[in-house]
This record gives structure tokens, C-alpha cells and sequence, in this order.
């Protein structure tokens, strides 16, 4: 199969290629339905604002963002809230996946598409992008803007215009999630001439599963445009997500470090209040945290479950806990709260318990400044642990923080962790499949009781994150996926 005719080769080798020399001089433009949130996808965006500037030498002037929302503000930000995930076009979209559109709902959606195309047009154009890169153009959560930055490209290239370079940092897909398998089909047309369609140039994966399951969508774009799947063979990456450290060592959790802001979780949240009101001290609390956002695939159900058998393990074998705090420090996502809450009170009647708080940290926002990568440290130095039961994630930003914080996890094993963090051995508590094994809360409660053991488990952690998970990878990662050759004008 010929992948260029001789035309093509020479119509290509006409494009401007950038080089090493030039990353420095580049505008650069990042597209998704939102920024500056709790979400991996914000996190990772700010990641690469980072490294660009500190590592690649690339001014902040020169980074600018389109998104939906955003809760960042700066002339370098423009904020379309048509572009959201929570737009009403783009809801309909996702809502009728399996069902199809067709009359009203087509006219409404190809209305919606076309502004958007004309705002990603308008945005690349006042800001002169060079580089684009698109987050999340592969998934359904941005279907109105994938379509419209598809589109873009379809009809600029049509009149020989210059385009930036188009580079897809592929989170998540409709390729990796079960309600998103069986599309109608003119919404399966939707997913091949958009989401993200074909004139992608490079694509990085955040983890080696994705570029098996895209495989199978590449080869029906291949069909589209013959020597497509080659090329995008050659043309992606895999970068795990990355972490600062945010101690230094464990004795940073044991000495005076960050103990104002220990207070000041302690006043905002009124723990002292809540415990001395069950006649308890501060001494006698458990706490855990859930750093995530509220949403059913995170399974904080199971969470839940977990921690309170082993609170009640732990009052009947340790002296001093009589409390048990488990704070959830990310915002709500889908409408599982109310499950969750329901099935607390269920659980404090089932084991006869008062004592166990559950709390939102979305619901104390107003009423305080701590910000939600603060949470890991915090409890670190309470001396808690953390759950992280997921039963499926892209990598796990939300867990590298944890454990760059110094604090243990009890984590669920899914497909990425068994086949990408396992292998790292880390040192957390992990289960395989979601039962309340003995063994497990043994573990757990050994950690909680062993100083010793805890700061050996902690200082593991830190080290494997600094030697392979640093941000200054992406940098030469990224470097490599800007001076790789163009594929289209």
C-alpha cells in the first residue's frame, strides 16, 4: 500500500518543519472543554504549561488556552462555554449515542459544530498557533469541538491554508468505555470524521493499553485515508502522567513543616468541634482520604465498605481510635453523592457507629482556602491513609499525588495499574477485585500502626516518582512530537 503518491511527497515537503531552534519562538494552543479543575486532564494541561516554560524555554506569552470553563482567568485564556461538556448540544450527543439523531436534533447539532468551527478558527488565527494541542478530541466529552477542530483542518487544508500542527494527548477514549461501544450510525460517522478524525499528526498516550484499543479506529480511518495507520504508528508516544514530589522525606511529615496548614484544615473543617461533641480528642481519630472526584467509576462506594470494617477492626484492637473521618476532596461529577451518602447511613446503622464522619470538601469551598493538592499532605501528616479504588483510569494523576505526598494508598488494581504502575512496586496496599479480604485490613492497619515501617513504605515512593516519573520526560517527549515531520499543510 502507498502511503504518498509522488505528488503528495513533494506538496509535503513544501510544509515549514519545525526544529529544536524554533520550540523556544513557537506559539503554542491548548483545546478542552475545561481548565483549571480538579480533573487529570486540567492537572496535565498545567503540567505542560509548566514544563514548556522551565525546561524548553518557551515564554508564557506564547501558551495560550481555548476551553469551555475555566476557573483560571487571563487574557491568555478565551472561554467559549459552548465548547463545555456540559453544553446542551454537546449533552445530546452523549445522551443519544446509541439511539442516532436525525431531524431536528442533526440540524441542531451541525448549527452547534459550525460556531465552534468558526470560534477554533478565530482563536488560532488572533493568536497566531503554531503547535495545537488538543486533550481529549478522541472522547465523546468534547464531541461538539473534536467535530468542529476536525473540521477546521478539513477545510483550511481544502483551500491550502496553513494550520497549526495538530497534537492529540489522548486521555481517555470512546474506545475504553463500555457506554460508548455500540454507536448509531450516523453518530459512528460523527466518531470517524471528527473524534478526532484524520488529520491528527502525532498522539500521546498516557499509557501503553490505549494505542492497542486505537488501533481498531486507525484502521478504519486508514480506509479514509490509505497510510494513515503507518503513519500514526510512527507517529505517537506513550507518557505516563508525572509528579513533583511534594515532600522532601518522611521526616518532612514528622517535623513542624506545613503544620499551619494542618490548623487551618483543622479550624475550616471543625474537627475539633465534631470530635468534641462524640466527647472524643483529636488524638483519637482515624482519618482517610478519598483524592478523587465524586463519580461511580472512582467506586468510593466500596470505599466506604472497606473503611468501615476496618474501623470497626481497629476499635476493637487498638486502644485509642473511637473516630473515623473519610473526606472526599474532589467535586461531584456525575449524581452519585446521593448514593453515597444513603449508603453511609446505612453502614452507621448496619455496624452501630456514630462516630464515622463522611465528609465533601466541595461542601466547604466557600468556607476555606485549602486547595485540593494540599489534602494528600495533610492527611500524611495526621497520620491517615488514603483509597483509591477505581475500577478504571487512564494512569492516575490523583494516586501520584497521593503518593508524592507521603501518603499510603489502598488501591484497586485496574488493567493500567496491573500493566503499568504494578511493575514501578510501589509500595501501597492493592486488591484485585473488589471483596473486603482480612488480609487487606491486616495490611492496612500494620501500616497505620508501624512508624518505622510507614517512613520505609513513604521514602520508597518518593524515590521511584523522582527517578521515573519527573515532568522534565514530558518535555523531551513533547520536544519529540513538535519537530516530528508534518503530515498535511
Amino acid at each position: 500500500m502507498k502511503i504518498f503518491t509522488k505528488k503528495s511527497v513533494k506538496k509535503i515537503s513544501k510544509i515549514k518543519e519545525f526544529t529544536k531552534k524554533n520550540i523556544p519562538n513557537l506559539r503554542y494552543g491548548m483545546i478542552h472543554c475545561q481548565f483549571g479543575y480538579h480533573d487529570g486532564v486540567s492537572i496535565v494541561m498545567k503540567q505542560i504549561e509548566r514544563v514548556m516554560v522551565n525546561y524548553l524555554s518557551v515564554p508564557e506569552k506564547n501558551i495560550f488556552y481555548l476551553v469551555g470553563r475555566s476557573r483560571q482567568h487571563g487574557s491568555n485564556i478565551m472561554i467559549k462555554p459552548s465548547l463545555w461538556i456540559k453544553n446542551k448540544t454537546n449533552q445530546l450527543m452523549i445522551k443519544r449515542f446509541g439511539e442516532g439523531y436525525g431531524g431536528n436534533r442533526s440540524e441542531r447539532i451541525e448549527n452547534a459544530i459550525s460556531r465552534a468551527k468558526l470560534i477554533i478558527g478565530d482563536f488560532i488565527t488572533k493568536n497566531k498557533i503554531d503547535v495545537l494541542i488538543a486533550h481529549n478530541t478522541c472522547h465523546p466529552v468534547n464531541f461538539v469541538l473534536s467535530v468542529a477542530l476536525h473540521r477546521y483542518y478539513r477545510d483550511a487544508i481544502k483551500k491550502d491554508q496553513k494550520t497549526p500542527k495538530y497534537i492529540l494527548w489522548w486521555h481517555d477514549s470512546h474506545l475504553e468505555r463500555k457506554s460508548f461501544q455500540h454507536p448509531a450510525n450516523d453518530v459512528e460517522q460523527y466518531l470517524l470524521y471528527g473524534v478526532p478524525g484524520p488529520f491528527v499528526e502525532y498522539i500521546v498516550f498516557i499509557n501503553s493499553l490505549q494505542f492497542k484499543e486505537a488501533e481498531k479506529y486507525l484502521l478504519k480511518l486508514d480506509k479514509i485515508k490509505p497510510g494513515y495507520f503507518d503513519l500514526m504508528h510512527k507517529n505517537h508516544t506513550v507518557m505516563y502522567n508525572t509528579t513533583e514530589t511534594f515532600i522532601d522525606s518522611y521526616n518532612d511529615l514528622e517535623s513542624d513543616k506545613f503544620s499551619d496548614r494542618i490548623e487551618k484544615f483543622l479550624d475550616d473543617f471543625k474537627i475539633r468541634e465534631l470530635l468534641k461533641e462524640k466527647h472524643l480528642n483529636l488524638s483519637q481519630a482515624l482519618f482517610c482520604l478519598q483524592h478523587t472526584r465524586i463519580v461511580d467509576r472512582k467506586r468510593i462506594d466500596f470505599a466506604l465498605r472497606y473503611c468501615f470494617e476496618l474501623f470497626k477492626q481497629k476499635v476493637k484492637t487498638g486502644k485509642h481510635t473511637k473516630a473515623f473521618y473519610f473526606l472526599v476532596s474532589g467535586h461531584r461529577l456525575d449524581r452519585s453523592k446521593g448514593k453515597i451518602i444513603r449508603l453511609h447511613k446505612k453502614l452507621c446503622k448496619e455496624y452501630n457507629t456514630d462516630k464515622f464522619f463522611l465528609v465533601f470538601a466541595e461542601d466547604l469551598d466557600k468556607k476555606t482556602d485549602i486547595k485540593f493538592e494540599e489534602y494528600p499532605i495533610i492527611f500524611a501528616k495526621l497520620r491517615g491513609f488514603a483509597t483509591y479504588f477505581s475500577e478504571i483510569e487512564g494512569f492516575g494523576n490523583n494516586l501520584l499525588e497521593v503518593l508524592a505526598s507521603g501518603l499510603i494508598p489502598v488501591v484497586y488494581t485496574y488493567p493500567v495499574f496491573v500493566n503499568d504502575i504494578a511493575k514501578q512496586k510501589f509500595k501501597v496496599i492493592a486488591l484485585d477485585r473488589f471483596e473486603i479480604e482480612q488480609e487487606a485490613i491486616d495490611k492496612t492497619m500494620d501500616i497505620l500502626r508501624k512508624d518505622r515501617k510507614r517512613k520505609i513504605w513513604v521514602n520508597r515512593n518518593l524515590k521511584i516518582l523522582r527517578r521515573k516519573f519527573p515532568h522534565k520526560i514530558i518535555a523531551f517527549k513533547l520536544k519529540r512530537a513538535i519537530i516530528r515531520r508534518r503530515l498535511h499543510k
